[in-house]
């Protein structure tokens, strides 16, 4: 298997990252609730249509509180763009999934990638390829 560079899993952080932002900015997500941390940050649920939930609007439709809406979706977007917050995880519920994002500019520690786990991952990977034939790289 080639030598893979040590930023790849940092590197799909920010793939997930770029298109939770994309998907808020296209309204397929948008943000759905807070969740209070114990430590006394916050993090942020998102879900929309994409996801199986519903698209947030203003109340009764309202086109100047759905601009309020689409307004903090986008500063999110913004925020996950530039590496404030990041995706963290999802809820699974029935008929829906959340995905939620947080960081440091909310309170909570920032994603950092483990060198442990990565090291195990890529040895996983490396065992799957070769175990399904797909390892055509030379060391």
């Amino acid at each position: 298997m080639r030598v893979l560079e040590k930023d790849t899993a940092e590197w799909i952080y920010l793939d997930i990252n770029l298109i939770a932002a994309v998907l808020l900015i296209t309204g397929q997500l948008t943000m759905n609730g807070i969740f209070i941390l114990p430590t006394g940050g916050f993090s942020i649920p998102l879900q929309g249509p994409i996801t199986g939930g519903r698209r947030l609007v203003g109340k009764n439709n309202s086109k100047a509180l759905t601009f309020v809406v689409d307004s903090i979706d986008f500063i999110i977007a913004l925020l996950l763009i530039f590496g404030q917050i990041s995706v963290r995880g999802t809820l699974i519920s029935s008929g829906y999934f959340s995905i939620i994002v947080s960081g440091p500019i909310f309170g909570a520690p920032k994603t950092e990638v483990s060198e442990e786990a990565k090291k195990e991952f890529f040895e996983h990977l490396s065992l799957f390829l070769k175990a399904n034939g797909l390892d055509y790289y030379r060391k």
